[in-house]
């Protein structure tokens, strides 16, 4: 059985394609030797994405630079080859793209100091555990959004490692621990906890009081902080 001729498309025909049948056409255009419609149906579905990926952007980037960003996003996508199977595949081909633009934003701004490691970061010991620093408020509750940039900037490297494949990335907390040495399901959730629940406080905002809960009432004790 002779195999099917490549069959190719333009781009309002690639547009009516679906996420699923986009991968198919990439990966039948790469096995003919057709880059430009590689390239094309590439840059089609990296759109699709788009929102996904300013929003992915913007907790890491000041709103001023974050289209530029993603612009690079955008163009390393087109110049690379994608040739997996499916489009769960494709976003986290996309992701990883996006993370290292987003570093080469910031290493081109400034050489971060080096950290001193935070207890939190012995993730292969569950019984090192310890308090977080954070920084303090400046003035009243953030939005949304510079929350939860806030509170990612926050994070050491393997902690914004963690979020990216769980929080903002397509990867279950099994699936995430799996990709990093020395990780749990465990950490991850834990990690996961105290990054919702740094967002919330600074949400919050400085004045915002902390109920006690049930058990606290009971044994009188005073309201955790």
């Amino acid at each position: 059985m002779r195999p099917t001729p490549f069959q190719e498309r333009r781009e309002h025909e690639l547009n009516g394609l679906s996420d699923e049948d986009l991968i198919a056409h990439i990966r039948a255009a790469a096995g003919a030797g057709r880059s430009d419609q590689v390239k094309s149906a590439i840059a089609i579905l990296s759109w699709r994405y788009h929102g996904n990926l300013r929003r992915r952007v913007a907790i890491r980037v000041p709103e001023a630079d974050v289209d530029d960003v993603v612009q690079t996003i955008l163009e390393s996508a087109m110049k690379s080859a994608f040739d997996e199977r499916s489009v769960g595949q494709f976003r986290s081909w996309l992701n990883t793209i996006a993370d290292r633009r987003v570093a080469d934003y910031h290493k081109k701004r400034e050489s971060r100091p080096k950290e001193d490691p935070l207890p939190t970061e012995n993730l292969g010991n569950e019984q090192v555990w310890g308090d977080e620093p954070s920084e303090p408020f400046e003035g009243d509750a953030l939005p949304a959004r510079e929350a939860v940039r806030k509170a990612y900037v926050e994070r050491p490297q393997e902690h914004q490692r963690v979020l990216d494949l769980y929080e903002f990335g397509p990867h279950s907390a099994a699936e995430t621990a799996e990709q990093i040495p020395d990780m749990t399901e465990d950490n991850v959730h834990q990690i996961h906890s105290r990054f919702k629940a740094r967002v919330e406080e600074l949400l919050d905002g400085p004045d915002a009081e902390t109920e006690p809960d049930d058990d606290d009432r009971d044994a009188g004790g005073d309201t955790p902080h």
